[in-house]
């Protein structure tokens, strides 16, 4: 089942356009991927770092004393009423 695209989607790309294996030996798209997959581990042990829960821990520590202190402060205002 194929569905009508409209005319922007239809038109061809540039050959030149994205990653493309013509002309390549297998050594040298083999290269490529290998790069790729060093590279894109490297972006995701990255990440990881950033978001290590140990990192977070202090954030979350003030989140957690301040909804605290909040509920503490309602409590104290709903007794002198």
């Amino acid at each position: 089942m194929s569905a009508a695209l409209p005319a922007r989607v239809e038109r061809r790309l540039r050959p030149d356009y994205g990653w493309s294996a013509d002309g390549k030996s297998a050594a040298e798209i083999s290269n490529d991927i290998r790069q790729t997959r060093y590279r894109l581990e490297a972006d995701v042990r990255a990440l990881r770092e950033a978001f290590e829960p140990r990192r977070l821990l202090p954030a979350a520590a003030v989140s957690a004393g301040l909804a605290i202190l909040s509920l503490l402060i309602r409590r104290i205002r709903r007794r002198k009423r």
